[in-house]
């Protein structure tokens, strides 16, 4: 499953100063069982995003976990379009679900 993880920090510079320098120690990979498919960063280094790929839940945690310290981070599943469609092929045939 894909997931989108978002990154924010404030413009603090200690906190920026020690995020570039465990970037450039870890090269900013998540652990293994966790596919790094891209990163983007905005071009004002304020914020950006992973895609990322993972059966394992906790392994995206541990992610979080080591960057939690110097950035808010919010992760969420995403589909790819082709994914999407499957799903909505199936609601448009079925119709949307009863409300509870």
């Amino acid at each position: 499953m894909k997931f989108m993880m978002t990154f924010h920090w404030a413009p603090d510079t200690e906190q920026r100063t020690e995020a570039i320098e465990r970037f450039l120690r870890t090269g900013g990979l998540p652990p293994e069982g966790v596919r790094l498919v891209g990163r983007w960063t905005s071009a004002d280094l304020g914020s950006g995003f992973d895609l990322l790929e993972t059966d394992d839940a906790a392994k995206l945690t541990e992610f979080a976990y080591q960057w939690s310290d110097l950035m808010e981070l919010a992760i969420v599943p995403v589909l790819e379009d082709a994914e999407l469609a499957d799903v909505l092929g199936r609601v448009a045939i079925n119709g949307p679900a009863p409300a509870a």
